[in-house]
C-alpha cells in the first residue's frame, strides 16, 4: 500500500509539471517510422531549471522556448534561447505572463509571437523586447503558426482558428474556424515546403496531426507513444526540412523530424509495390 502511494503521488507530481490536454476518443495509430527522428536535446540538462517547458519557435537562427516559471513560484514566465545544436544562450522574463506563461510560439521573420490570454503578445526577435498585443478568438491562444499571410491558433481542441491580423497593435484580428481536424491541439507549425499545418496533442497520445491546406485531414501520426507533447516550429528547410516537438516528459526534450516533401510516407509503399 505504502509502495502503491509512493507511486501515485510521484505520478501526480509529474502530472503537474505538464500542461496538458485531456483524454479524447481518438484512436491511437501506431509509431510512424517514416517520420524520421534526426536531433534530441534535453533542455532541462541544458540549463532549463525546472520541468515546465511548454513552447517553442524558430527565429531563423536559434530556437525560443517558452517556461511556466511562475509554476514553480518564480513570479513570470521565462523564455530560453538555444542555438540549432542545443546549446543555450540566453535567457529573460516574459513581460507579464504569470502562472504558464506563454506558451506556443511562431515567427514572422521579425517578431517572436505567443499567447497567456486572448492577447497575442509578439517579442522583437534582435532586441527580445515586447513590442505590441493583438487580440485572438481564445484564451489561451495556446497553438501559434504563421504562413506569412494569416496565423493559426487552436487550444486543447479539435478546432484550429485562421487568423487575419491588420498589424497594428491593440486590434482584434478576424477570426473564422478553419478547421476540425486536430486531436487535442497543444503546439502548431506551418510547414511551408509541404504547404500543411502540423498540430501537436497534449492529451498524453502523442499524436501529431497533419492538416492540408484546405483544413482537411491529411493523417494523424503518433511521434512518441503516451507522449504529452507541446509547443512545435518549423527549423531549418535545407538540407533537411526540419520539424521540431517539444515533449513535455521527464525530461522536457526538443525533437527534430525530418519532413522533406520527398521523404518516403507509409501511403507511397503500395504506389512503388506496384511497379515491381
Amino acid at each position: 500500500m505504502k509502495f502503491f502511494t509512493v507511486v501515485l503521488v510521484m505520478a501526480i507530481a509529474a502530472f503537474a509539471m505538464t500542461d496538458a490536454a485531456p483524454q479524447v476518443g481518438v484512436t491511437q495509430p501506431g509509431i510512424d517510422t517514416w517520420l524520421e527522428e534526426i536531433a534530441y536535446f534535453d533542455v532541462e540538462a541544458a540549463g532549463i531549471p525546472n520541468a515546465y517547458t511548454v513552447g517553442c519557435g524558430w527565429d531563423g537562427t536559434s530556437f525560443w522556448i517558452t517556461n511556466g516559471a511562475g509554476q514553480a513560484g518564480a513570479g513570470t514566465g521565462e523564455f530560453y534561447i538555444f542555438d540549432h545544436s542545443g546549446v543555450i544562450s540566453d535567457s529573460f522574463p516574459q513581460n507579464t505572463a504569470p502562472g504558464w506563461g506563454l506558451r506556443d510560439l511562431c515567427c514572422d521573420g521579425t517578431y517572436m509571437y505567443g499567447s497567456v490570454s486572448t492577447a497575442i503578445d509578439y517579442y522583437d526577435i534582435s532586441t527580445h523586447e515586447k513590442v505590441g498585443a493583438f487580440t485572438g478568438p481564445i484564451s489561451p491562444n495556446r497553438a501559434l503558426a504563421y504562413d506569412g499571410t494569416h496565423f493559426y491558433t487552436s487550444s486543447f481542441s479539435t478546432d484550429v482558428y485562421q487568423l487575419t491580423w491588420d498589424g497594428v497593435s491593440g486590434s482584434t484580428a478576424a477570426s473564422t474556424v478553419w478547421s476540425t481536424a486536430a486531436t487535442s491541439s497543444y503546439g502548431a507549425a506551418w510547414d511551408a515546403l509541404n504547404d500543411c499545418l502540423w498540430v501537436t496533442s497534449a492529451n498524453g497520445t502523442g499524436i501529431l496531426d497533419q492538416i492540408a491546406a484546405d483544413g482537411s485531414l491529411i493523417d494523424h501520426h503518433t511521434l512518441i507513444a503516451s507522449a504529452t507533447l507541446g509547443g512545435a516550429t518549423m527549423a531549418l528547410e535545407a538540407p533537411i526540412n526540419e520539424l521540431y516537438v517539444l515533449e513535455q516528459g521527464s525530461p522536457d526534450g526538443m525533437h527534430g523530424y525530418d519532413v522533406n516533401p520527398d521523404a518516403l510516407s507509409r501511403d507511397t509503399w503500395g504506389s512503388i509495390k506496384s511497379l515491381f
